[in-house]
């Protein structure tokens, strides 16, 4: 595989806090690193959402969130007048001592809405749509809009894109591949300087369990990944309504899937970085406790919600399961009550060789999921 080592420090454990985005930092230094919650994929009134920028801020920014990224179709919603309202200093926002306790920051960004249309001799035009491949990018961090680049092919096309963003200073993310059931791992593995992928989008029509002959977009990124090709897992909730109605039962309503991401500072181009190096992990409200990457094994920790049951499974090449572990969380002694807090005892799996790479997925038992990042296996 081709796949480099990961940047994952020997005995990384952080604690993370039920409750996402706020965490104990007392003892931590002013530059150790921490967790923050953000969403990187989101729309306002600008293009096809249904709410203001300052609305969809102030929502996120209400509900825990650390940091969020205004992706509108093919345009930058600037951030600058959001960030002078909502924005928290880097100073402020490692400092326990000064308000606010959860940090919050904007980070711009725009969706790249490409799309490949084949073009056959003596095609009928009213039939050219029926093979539309729609392929849709994140670019994180761009001061200006980038250009849809239009291709050759679907994988070409996302090329085009990724170098266009690159060029830009962004950072892209590749999003919801079978949206339309537009991409597959073929034209995945080719891809260079790409390096985000959603594996699960929070609209309801982006189909992330796969269907018929398509596999998830989670078995895809295994395809990818065992192809030798690297690229980390992203959770987003592609949010376009935030009124009632049509909450809660939109298609595309906020909250569904975020990232949790693990940085020593508070400010865009280090959260970006973050992402970049894989020192995150994508939820769709599960939430870890700890996360351990040691030079022979990975632990993990489960932070118990309410009364939920949890199966923790360990994932290699090909999308093997290595490892499936059922996780029930105890009462803590002397408890009266069943709502009281519960712990969930640590599991952990111990490398064998054959693995090329591990990942850990966490299901509960009310479908909610959150998936860590590969590990190369071997190299360590």
């Amino acid at each position: 595989m081709r796949i480099p080592e990961l940047n994952f420090a020997a005995g990384l454990g952080l604690l993370v806090a039920v409750a996402a985005g706020a965490q104990d930092t007392s003892a931590l230094s002013p530059n150790a690193p921490r967790w923050y919650k953000g969403n990187t994929h989101t729309h306002t009134v600008n293009t096809d959402g249904d709410s203001s920028p300052i609305d969809v801020a102030r929502f996120y920014r209400d509900q825990g969130y650390n940091f969020l990224v205004l992706s509108d179709h093919d345009s930058l919603t600037s951030t600058d007048g959001l960030n002078a309202i909502f924005g928290t200093a880097e100073a402020h926002a490692t400092d326990r001592t000064a308000m606010p306790f959860h940090p919050f920051i904007l980070i711009p960004g725009e969706e790249v809405t490409d799309a490949f249309i084949p073009e056959a001799p003596g095609q009928d035009p009213k039939t050219r749509d029926l093979g539309r491949r729609e392929i849709h990018l994140i670019a994180l961090n761009v001061k200006d809009v980038v250009s849809r680049q239009k291709g050759a092919s679907p994988a070409d096309t996302l090329q085009r894109d990724v170098d266009a963003i690159r060029a830009a200073s962004g950072v892209p993310i590749i999003n919801h591949p079978n949206f339309v059931w537009s991409l597959t791992a073929e034209d995945l593995k080719p891809l260079r300087r790409a390096h985000l992928l959603e594996i699960w989008n929070g609209h309801l029509q982006t189909n992330n369990l796969g269907g018929g002959d398509r596999p998830s977009a989670e078995a895809m990124w295994d395809q990818v990944l065992s192809a030798g090709t690297l690229m980390y897992g992203v959770a987003a909730d592609d949010a376009h309504f935030f009124k009632t109605p049509p909450l809660p039962a939109a298609p595309s309503a906020p909250g569904r899937a975020w990232v949790m991401v693990r940085s020593d500072r508070f400010t865009p181009e280090a959260l970006v970085r973050a992402m970049e190096r894989g020192d995150f992990y994508a939820s769709t409200g599960v939430e870890l406790a700890d996360y351990a990457v040691g030079p022979s094994s990975v632990t993990v920790r489960v932070a118990a919600l309410g009364l939920s049951r949890y199966r923790v499974l360990f994932i290699g090449s090909g999308g093997r399961v290595l490892k499936d572990v059922s996780v029930t969380p105890n009462l803590p002694a002397g408890a009266t009550s069943l709502t009281a807090a519960r712990r969930a005892e640590p599991v952990a799996y111990e490398w064998k060789g054959d693995e090329e790479y591990v990942r850990v997925k966490v299901i509960d038992s009310n479908g909610l999921m959150a998936w860590t990042q590969p590990v190369l296996v071997g190299k360590r």
